[in-house]
């Protein structure tokens, strides 16, 4: 591996912003959200950055340079109040105000449309340049946000461009493993990703080594055996890098977090089943659970349950919009992070809770046995047994103490990592075809 220290780069980057442009019609940013504005933010660190934002639009594939794809992330940051105190967070406000269940929201077209055409306005973008003569030679083409990688249009121009080296993120192959937790349209657009993976990329960058293996699998059955791949975890999000202040009005409550989409894949209903037993054996003493994230595929049966669910509807708490400052705060006061999912492409919960010193429960996955420290406990996800044994044994004797986490290597180190590596895919592709 690379020293840190050392900058190698000596190739520009095509950026693919796609993702981060339709980035307002989030409420709040995804894990892979989160990766693609840290990477963002670094190729494009000042105005004179000579890399170029590569996205698509009615005159076909265009750039856009630097000092316009910067201006659009800070309006992004605005919109996902990333960069706003917890205390000016109105979701927070909301949910500190809560006596009983509040349905989830969803965004409304007209927000939707508001919101982005805030953006395009802040941008000031316009037709923009031809990627076919304006990427210059040599130059190496980043696509961390994965949407244009389904749609291989997006990626035509490679094939005229043979001198620009295409690197990819594939954060993981969980709807070509598990069909079951996503939509038949989602699993379809994982294959194309993978296919255009096969198709066109130089170089691959994965988050786990649990991840390189399931994708170097899903690759080799598409006649892809072999592919310069670079394997790292996600640095830990600048907000999660200070320590968290819990806010007055939570003194003394006691609630568990879980955080990621409301979709099946999180195995959410283990928990309202243990809430439902909690409920039973403590009554007005049951702790709350605040779910943070938005409702995502076939989320709509257990917000249903959630919201008829007269035992639990005054302790279970889904909160959509929170922004990451206001989840820092939230998790530092909490009893504990609980994280039941059936799969996962890397945990980053995991790793924002063992950064705070929050104790953690976590299924007993290949991905969060990878993340999680030794102080997070890992549980059979089919288990409720388990879960509230360890969750009844934290209320009646106060919660585990563990210390704070933050050995990892911030975005600055991350950046500098993801150019070497682009510069070696480059390097090896300028000596294949010399």
């Amino acid at each position: 591996m690379w020293p840190f220290g050392i900058l190698i780069l000596i190739t520009p980057v095509a950026y693919d912003i796609t993702r981060l442009f339709i980035g307002p019609l989030s409420l709040t940013p995804r894990g892979i959200d989160r990766v693609d504005l840290l990477l963002a933010n670094h190729f494009f660190s000042d105005d004179a950055s000579r890399n170029l934002g590569v996205l698509p639009t009615p005159w076909g594939m265009r750039v856009y340079d630097a000092a316009r794809v910067r201006r659009g992330l800070r309006r992004l940051e605005e919109l996902w109040s990333e960069s706003r105190p917890a205390g000016e967070d109105p979701i927070w406000a909301d949910l500190r105000s809560r006596e009983h269940y509040h349905r989830a929201r969803r965004m409304t077209v007209p927000t939707a449309i508001r919101r982005l055409g805030s953006t395009l306005r802040a941008t000031g973008i316009g037709p923009g340049r031809s990627v076919l003569k304006a990427v210059p030679q040599g130059a190496a083409y980043l696509n961390v946000g994965q949407i244009g990688l389904a749609i291989p249009t997006f990626l035509r121009w490679l094939e005229r461009r043979r001198d620009v080296t295409p690197v990819f993120m594939l954060h993981d192959v969980i709807p070509l493993e598990h069909p079951e937790f996503v939509s038949p349209s989602s699993a379809r657009h994982h294959a194309a990703m993978v296919t255009s993976t096969v198709r066109h990329a130089d170089g691959l960058i994965v988050t786990t080594d649990h991840a390189r293996s399931t994708v170097a699998d899903a690759l080799a059955r598409m006649g892809r055996p072999s592919i310069r791949t670079f394997a790292r975890n996600l640095p830990l999000p600048e907000a999660f890098r200070e320590t968290g202040k819990l806010h007055p009005d939570l003194q003394g409550v006691q609630y568990f977090v879980v955080c990621g989409s409301i979709e099946p894949r999180k195995n959410l209903a283990l928990l309202h089943t243990v809430w439902k037993r909690l409920a039973a054996r403590k009554g007005e003493a049951t702790p709350h659970l605040v779910m943070v994230g938005s409702p995502g595929w076939n989320s709509g049966g257990l917000l249903d349950q959630l919201e008829a669910c007269s035992t639990t509807r005054r302790r279970i708490h889904p909160v959509a919009g929170l922004s990451s400052p206001a989840l820092k705060d939230l998790l530092a006061g909490a009893v504990g992070l609980l994280m039941p999912s059936w799969s996962e492409g890397f945990g980053l919960p995991v790793l924002e809770a063992n950064a705070l010193g929050v104790p953690t429960i976590a299924s007993d996955i290949p991905s969060h046995r990878e993340v999680a420290d030794s102080q997070t406990i890992l549980l059979n996800p089919a288990d409720p047994d388990a879960w509230e044994t360890v969750i009844v044994s934290w209320l009646d004797a106060g919660p585990p103490s563990v210390s704070a986490k933050r050995s990892n290597d911030g975005a600055k180190s991350y950046g500098l990592e993801i150019e070497n590596f682009l510069s070696r895919c480059a390097t090896d592709k300028g000596n294949a075809t010399a």
